[in-house]
Parts: C-alpha cells; structure tokens; sequence
C-alpha cells in the first residue's frame, strides 16, 4: 500500500500548486452487489475521497473505503434435531485504500458525468459475530461512472456506480452504487 500513498502524494503534489484551488472531498454512500463468491446479500458501502484537480476536466487524490460484501444466516440446532431459529453465520468484508482518478465530461443544466477509475490495495475480511475466521490481501482495479449536480461552486451531490474487481483471494469482483456529497475544502459558501 505505500507505493501508491507515495504515487498518488507525488502526483497531487504536483497538482495542488498547479490548480490554485483548495482539494475536493468526497463522501460516498451506498451498497454494495452482485458480489461474486460471497456469502450473499451485499452490505453498506462507505468512502472518502480528497481529490485535486489536474486540470479543468481531471481529478487525482486517493480514496479509503470499507464495503460490506454480504452476510449468510445460518441455521441454530439444538439437541435433539431442533431448530431453534436462524443465527448469523459467516460475514465478509473488505477495506483499504486506492488512488483514484477522474474524467468529468461536459454537461447541462448543472449536470455533469464522470467516469473514475481506482487501483489499491483490498483487506479481505471474513468473521462469524466479529471473530476473526481469516484475511486475504489483494490489489483490485475499480472502474465507475456517475452523475453530480452542483449546488454551487464549493458543493455537489449526485449518485456512482463502481465495478471493483480483486487481483485474489475470497473476493473475486462486486459493484457497488452510492449516493456522493462533495465540497471544496477550505472554500466558504
């Protein structure tokens, strides 16, 4: 993972005193799905990005997320043969951090389209009530579009969608769909 905190820091370096402009951050909301090799359901999606503008239609910083990748329900048998109800089973999870780029196309009437892409690095998680069961990490490319509306200059919201697909381990790909907030750090209303 330091390799690319130390890529993506060298290259909003370079970008920050170009731009003149404060950084962009990003919170993301969503869920997660279509989880491949999961033990089902897809979980709550969570990000938070700092962008910096390259120039007028890309954006480079880094990203943290944490995504829940689905949880199996499993069944309580009691002595005897009875069932005594469902128990929550095996659950995974995934975190970590990436670099993150974006295009933002032209838009209309405040509407603006990007597509970004991410490369990172993945903690693969599986735990049963949050014991530990074991871990994999793995490098993992995303690639998404989305939809901002700007409310002004400093703040914007609008929806992404995100492909993720993991280099290995227990996690093989999953989308995930969120709704973004953005502002301008540093910048007044």
């Amino acid at each position: 993972m330091a390799p690319i905190v130390i890529a993506t820091l060298a290259l909003t370096a370079f970008a920050a005193p170009a731009s003149g402009r404060a950084p962009d951050a990003i919170i993301d909301i969503g869920r997660t799905l279509s989880v491949k090799d999961g033990p089902g359901g897809g979980g709550v999606s969570l990000g938070l990005s700092v962008l910096w503008r390259l120039e007028e239609h890309f954006r480079v910083g880094i990203m943290a997320f944490a995504d829940g990748l689905g949880e199996r329900t499993d069944r309580l048998i009691g002595p005897g043969g009875v069932d005594l109800g469902p128990v929550a089973g095996i659950h995974r999870a995934t975190q970590g951090a990436a670099a993150r780029l974006e295009a933002h196309l032209p838009g209309r009437h405040r509407l603006q389209p990007h597509v970004a892409a991410t490369w990172g690095f993945y903690r693969v998680e599986d735990d049963v009530r949050g014991v530990l069961l074991g871990s994999d990490d793995a490098v993992g490319f995303g690639l998404g579009v989305g939809l901002l509306r700007a409310f002004n200059d400093h703040h914007a919201a609008g929806v992404a969608l995100r492909a993720q697909q993991l280099s290995r381990g227990a996690a093989g790909r999953y989308l995930t769909a969120a709704l973004e907030w953005r502002w301008s750090i540093g910048a007044g209303d």
